[in-house]
C-alpha cells in the first residue's frame, strides 16, 4: 500500500511541477509585454517633455517626423495595461520635472526588490499546488484511515467522494482567470484519484479497494476511471495536463495484474490519448505519449516474459499492439506539409520514438529468431519506403531520419539471426555486405548524410569482422571451418575495396580516405596469413595478396597498397616462424612453403614502384633467400649456407646497379647482413671445421675452399664499380674500404688456418713482402704498405713463439723449427731490403682507413731502420740462441753484433750502432761469466780467438770508416 501512496504522490507531484514551470512561461511573456509597453510610454513622455521645455525657453519646436514617430504607437493589450497602468502613472510625472530624473530606482524599491518578487511568486503559484498535494495526501490518508472502520466498498465510494470534491472547484470557479490553474490542478488530482479507486476496486488488493472479484465488472469499472481521465485530457488547456491524463491512466496498467487485456487497454489509451484534445493537437504531447507507451512496453515485456515465450498468440497481439500505436503518428508525420522544412527539435523526436517503439517490439516480442529478422526486415523495408518517398516529396531531413532508421533495423535484423548463424565471422561479413549495400544505395540517392553514415558503419562492420577472423584464428577450429573463414574474410576485403573504388570514381568527399583500404588489407591479412590451415597459407597469400597488389597498382584506392604491403609483411613474419618452429624440413614442403612468399616479395618489389615499400620487397626476398639456403642446404652440409650467404652477398650488391632510390640502401645492407651470417657460420661452424672436399685425386679442406671464396667476394667488393645512388651514400662511402680489409683478413685466417706452426712464420713473412710491394700498392691502396710491416711485425712475433722466447732456457730445436727459422730469417732479412726501395715514405704517413695506421705508417716513415731493423735483429739472436750449440752462443752473438755494427756503419744510422755495442758488452759479460766454465779448452779458447778477432776487425772498422760517424 504504501508503494501505491508513493507512486500516486509521484505523479502528482510531477504533474504540479511541470503545471507551475507553465503558469511561470505565461507569467514571464506577460511580464515581458509589459515591460515593452511601459518603455514605449516613457519614450512618448519623455519627447513631449523636451516639447514643453523648449516652449517654455522660446526655443524652437522639434521636427513633426519625430513626434508622429512617437504618437504612433500601437495600443497595448488590455490586459497589458491594466496591469501596466499603475506602473506608468509615477513614472509619467517625474518625467515632466526637470532635474529629478531617476524615479525609475524610487518604483523599484516601492516594489519590494526581488525578495518581494519572489514571495509573490511562492504566494500565488506554489501554495496552490502544494495545497492540492497535500489535499490528496489528506484524503488519501482519511480513506485509510477510514478503511480501518468501514468495508470496501465504502472505502471506494468515499474515495470516489473525494475525487469528486477535487474536481468541484473546477466547475464553480474554472472559468475566472485568477483561480483557473488552481482548479485546473484539483480537477487532475481527482481525476487520479477516482482512477486508482477503480482500478483499487477490481485488481489491487493492496490498497484494501478491491470489492469486485469477477473480471468483466472490474475491467468495466478500470475503463470507466481510464475514460474519465481521457475525457479531462479531452478538455485539458495545455499539453502538460493532458499528457499526465494520459499517463496516470497507464500506471495502473503497469501494476496491475498482466496479460493481453492490460495492453489491449493500454494500447487503446494511447491510441486515443495521443489523439486527445481534438481542437489542439499538440506534438509535444503525442511526444510524449509516445515515450509513455514506450515505457510501459518494456514493464509489460519483463512481466509476462514467460507467457510470451509459450505463447506465440501473445507476442503477435503485442506487436499489432505496437504497430497500431506508433504507426498511425508515423504516417501522419509522412504526410504532405505535416511536417517542417527544416528539421526541429520536436519532429525530428516525433519520427524517431515510433520507430525506436516499433523496433524495441520487434526485437522484444517474437520469440523465434527467424521471425524476430524478418519482422524487422520488413519494417526496414517500410522505413526506406517511406523515405524515399520524404526524398522525393520533402523534406530532405525526414528522408535522412527513415534511411537511418532503415539501417539500424535491418542491422537489428542480421544480428538477430545470431542464433541461427553460428558462425560469427560469417555474421560478421553478412552485416558488411548489407552496410556496403547501405552505403551504395546511399550514394546512388546522393544523401551526403547518409553516405557519411553508411561510411562509417561499413568501416565498424569491417573491422568486427576481421576481429572474428582473429579470435577464428584463435580457437583453431575445423581445417574446412578455418578455410570458410578465410574465404568470408577474402570476400569482405574484395567488397570494401570495390566500394572503395566506386567512391572514388564518383569523386565522393569522405573522412579519412585511406581508411577502408587498410580495413581491407588487414582482412586479406587475418583470412590468409592466420585464419586458414597452415598448409594453404603460403598459396593463398601469393594468390589473394598478389590480387590486391595488383588491384591497388592498377585502381590506386588510397591505404591499399600500404595495407598490402603490411599484410605481405606479416604473411612473411608468420611464415617464417612457422617454419623456425618446425625445422628442419624436408625439401619439397620447405620450398612449398618459401616460394610462394618469395613470389609474393618479389610482386611487392615490381608493383612498389620504388620508395620504401620497394625496399621492403627486396629486403623480404633477401630474407627468404637467406632462410631457403640455411634450410636447404644445411643437411647437406653444415659448410654450404655459409658459402650460400658469401654468394648471395656478392650478388646482392651486384642487383644494387638496377635499383633507384631506397632500394639501393636495402640491397647493401642486405649484402652486409649476409656477410655477417657468413661470419658468425665462420666462427661456429666452419672455423672448426675439419670436414674434407674431394677434388679428383686431391682432398683439401672445405674450410679451405671457403675462405678462397670468401677473400673472392672481399675483392669483388672492392673493385665494385658502384652506380652513382649507391656511391652517393654515406654508409657504402664507410662500408667500400673495408672490404679491402675484409680480404686481407680472409688471407690472414687461411694463413693461420691452414699453414702448421714452424712455417707460419715464413707464411707471414712472404705476406709483407707481398704486401708492400709497389705494384700491390698502386692497384689496391698505399696502406697494404702499413700492414705488410704490421704482417712483418706479426711474422717475427711468430717466430719468436715457435721458437720459444721468453723461457728461462732455450730448448732444443727441432729440424723442422729450424729450416723454417732460416728461411724465416732469410725472407725478413730480404723484407727489410727491400722496404729500402718499396715503401713509400711520402705518402706512408697518410695511407687511408682506419686512424692507427697513420700513427703506425708515421712512425715507420719517420725510422724506418729502427721500426724494421731492431726486429729482424731480436729474430736473428733468438734463432742462433735455438739452433747452434751453446758453447758457440757468445761466438754467434758477437758475429751477429760485429755485422749490425757494419750494418749501421753503411746506413749511417747511430742507433744500429749503438745496438751492437751493446750486444758486444752483453757478449764479452757472457765470455767471461759462462764461456770461461766450459771444461773442453779447444772449444773456449776457439770462442775466445774468435772473439777476439771480431773484435779488432770492429777496431779496423772503426778507424777506416772514421768520416761516417758524427
Amino acid at each position: 500500500m504504501n508503494e501505491a501512496l508513493l507512486l500516486i504522490l509521484a505523479a502528482l507531484l510531477t504533474a504540479g511541477w511541470i503545471l507551475q514551470v507553465r503558469a511561470l512561461e505565461r507569467r514571464i511573456r506577460r511580464l515581458e509585454q509589459q515591460a515593452a509597453s511601459l518603455s514605449q510610454r516613457f519614450f512618448a513622455l519623455s519627447l513631449w517633455s523636451e516639447v514643453l521645455q523648449q516652449r517654455l525657453d522660446g526655443g524652437a519646436a522639434p521636427e513633426p517626423a519625430r513626434l508622429a514617430a512617437a504618437e504612433e504607437l500601437p495600443p497595448p493589450r488590455p490586459e497589458v495595461e491594466a496591469e501596466a497602468s499603475p506602473v506608468a502613472v509615477p513614472v509619467a510625472i517625474p518625467a515632466l520635472r526637470q532635474p529629478e530624473a531617476p524615479a525609475a530606482p524610487r518604483a523599484r524599491g516601492a516594489s519590494g526588490g526581488p525578495w518581494k518578487r519572489i514571495e509573490r511568486l511562492l504566494v500565488e503559484n506554489w501554495c496552490g499546488l502544494l495545497g492540492v498535494l497535500v489535499v490528496v495526501a489528506g484524503v488519501t490518508f482519511l480513506t485509510i484511515n477510514a478503511g480501518l472502520e468501514l468495508g470496501p466498498r465504502e472505502r471506494f465510494l468515499l474515495t470516489l467522494l473525494a475525487g469528486g470534491g477535487m474536481a468541484l472547484p473546477s466547475v464553480l470557479w474554472g472559468r475566472r482567470p485568477r483561480w483557473r490553474d488552481l482548479t485546473d490542478a484539483m480537477r487532475s488530482g481527482g481525476g487520479a484519484l477516482v482512477l486508482f479507486a477503480c482500478a483499487a476496486a477490481g485488481g489491487l488488493p493492496q490498497l484494501g479497494l478491491q470489492w469486485i472479484e469477477e473480471p468483466a465488472p472490474a475491467l468495466a469499472l478500470l475503463a470507466a476511471g481510464v475514460a474519465a481521465n481521457l475525457g479531462l485530457a479531452a478538455i485539458a488547456r495545455t499539453a502538460a495536463i493532458a499528457s499526465l491524463h494520459v499517463a496516470v491512466s497507464l500506471v495502473p496498467l503497469a501494476i496491475g495484474p498482466q496479460g493481453g487485456p492490460a495492453l489491449a487497454i493500454a494500447s487503446a489509451i494511447a491510441l486515443v490519448g495521443s489523439e486527445l484534445p481534438l481542437r489542439h493537437r499538440w506534438p509535444r504531447h503525442r511526444l510524449v505519449v509516445s515515450w509513455l507507451f514506450g515505457a510501459f512496453q518494456v514493464v509489460w515485456f519483463l512481466r509476462n516474459g514467460p507467457a510470451l515465450a509459450a505463447s506465440p498468440a501473445l507476442a503477435a497481439g503485442a506487436v499489432l499492439a505496437a504497430v497500431l500505436v506508433f504507426g498511425p503518428g508515423l504516417l501522419r508525420l509522412h504526410r504532405p506539409g505535416a511536417a517542417p522544412a527544416r528539421p526541429q527539435a520536436v519532429p525530428v523526436a516525433l519520427l524517431l520514438s515510433p520507430w525506436a517503439g516499433l523496433g524495441l517490439a520487434l526485437l522484444l516480442y517474437p520469440p523465434a529468431a527467424a521471425v524476430r529478422a524478418g519482422a524487422l526486415a520488413a519494417a526496414a523495408g517500410v522505413a526506406l519506403l517511406l523515405g524515399r518517398g520524404a526524398r522525393q516529396r520533402g523534406p530532405r531531413w525526414m528522408a535522412l531520419g527513415d534511411g537511418l532508421v532503415g539501417q539500424t533495423l535491418v542491422l537489428a535484423a542480421l544480428l538477430s539471426l545470431a542464433p541461427l548463424i553460428a558462425d560469427g565471422p560469417l555474421l560478421a561479413g553478412v552485416v558488411l555486405l548489407e552496410s556496403l549495400l547501405f552505403l551504395a544505395i546511399a550514394v546512388r540517392e546522393g544523401s551526403g548524410p547518409l553516405v557519411r553514415v553508411g561510411w562509417w558503419v561499413s568501416a565498424a562492420a569491417a573491422l568486427v569482422l576481421a576481429l572474428s577472423g582473429l579470435g577464428a584464428a584463435l580457437l583453431r577450429g575445423d581445417p574446412m571451418q578455418q578455410l570458410q573463414t578465410g574465404a568470408v574474410l577474402t570476400v569482405g576485403a574484395g567488397l570494401t575495396v570495390g566500394m572503395q573504388v566506386l567512391l572514388q570514381r564518383r569523386a565522393v568527399p569522405l573522412p579519412l580516405p585511406p581508411l577502408p583500404g587498410w580495413l581491407a588489407g588487414g582482412l586479406v591479412a587475418v583470412g590468409t596469413a592466420l585464419v586458414v590451415p597452415e598448409d594453404w597459407r603460403s598459396p593463398l597469400s601469393l594468390v589473394v595478396m598478389g590480387a590486391f597488389l595488383v588491384a591497388a597498382r592498377r585502381w590506386r584506392p588510397p591505404g591499399l597498397l600500404g595495407a598490402m604491403t603490411a599484410a605481405i609483411a606479416l604473411a612473411h613474419g608468420a611464415g617464417w616462424l612457422t617454419l623456425l618452429i618446425q625445422a628442419p624440413w624436408p625439401p619439397l614442403p620447405l620450398l612449398a612453403r618459401l616460394l610462394p612468399l618469395a613470389v609474393l616479395a618479389l610482386l611487392l618489389t615490381a608493383c612498389a614502384g620504388g620508395g620504401r615499400r620497394q625496399g621492403l620487397g627486396l629486403a623480404l626476398l633477401g630474407v627468404d633467400a637467406g632462410l631457403g639456403v640455411l634450410w636447404l642446404l644445411e643437411p647437406i652440409s653444415p659448410l654450404l649456407p655459409g658459402a650460400a650467404w658469401l654468394l648471395l652477398s656478392a650478388g646482392a650488391l651486384a642487383g644494387s646497379r638496377w635499383l633507384r632510390g631506397g632500394a639501393v640502401r636495402v640491397a647493401l645492407g642486405l649484402s652486409l647482413a649476409y656477410l655477417a651470417a657468413f661470419a658468425a657460420a665462420f666462427l661456429v661452424v666452419i672455423g672448426p671445421s675439419q670436414e674434407l672436399v674431394t677434388l679428383g685425386v686431391l682432398q683439401v679442406r672445405g674450410r679451405l675452399l671457403i675462405e678462397l671464396l670468401a677473400i673472392t667476394v672481399g675483392l669483388h667488393g672492392w673493385f665494385f664499380r658502384a652506380g652513382p645512388e649507391l656511391a652517393r651514400l654515406p654508409s657504402w662511402r664507410a662500408v667500400q674500404p673495408c672490404f679491402l680489409e675484409g680480404s686481407l683478413l680472409g688471407v690472414v685466417v687461411l694463413l693461420q688456418g691452414e699453414i702448421s706452426a714452424p712455417w707460419r712464420a715464413v707464411a707471414w713473412t712472404l705476406l709483407a713482402l707481398l704486401l708492400v710491394c709497389p705494384a700491390l700498392a698502386r692497384c689496391f691502396a698505399i696502406r697494404l704498405q702499413v700492414y705488410g710491416v704490421i704482417v712483418y711485425w706479426l711474422a717475427v712475433a711468430t717466430l719468436l713463439v715457435s721458437l720459444s722466447v721468453g723461457l728461462p732456457s732455450f730448448p732444443p730445436a727441432t729440424g723442422a723449427a729450424q729450416t723454417a727459422g732460416l728461411v724465416a730469417i732469410a725472407l725478413q732479412t730480404a723484407f727489410v731490403l727491400a722496404c729500402r726501395r718499396w715503401l713509400d715514405l711520402e705518402r706512408l704517413p697518410d695511407p687511408g682507413g682506419w686512424p692507427p695506421l697513420a700513427w703506425v705508417g708515421g712512425r715507420v716513415a719517420r725510422r724506418r731502420n729502427l721500426w724494421l731493423g731492431h726486429p729482424l735483429f731480436i729474430a736473428v739472436a733468438v734463432v742462433l740462441a735455438s739452433g747452434y750449440d751453446r758453447a758457440l752462443l757468445t761466438l754467434l752473438w758477437t758475429a751477429e753484433a760485429f755485422a749490425v755494427y757494419l750494418l749501421g756503419v753503411v746506413l749511417r744510422e747511430p742507433q744500429f750502432r749503438r745496438v751492437a755495442l751493446v750486444g758486444l758488452g752483453a757478449c764479452l759479460l757472457r765470455l767471461l761469466a759462462i764461456d770461461m766454465a766450459q771444461a773442453d779448452l779447444g772449444l773456449r779458447g776457439l770462442v775466445f780467438v774468435g772473439v777476439g778477432l771480431l773484435l779488432l776487425a770492429l777496431n779496423a772498422l772503426v778507424h777506416r770508416f772514421r768520416s761516417r760517424f758524427g
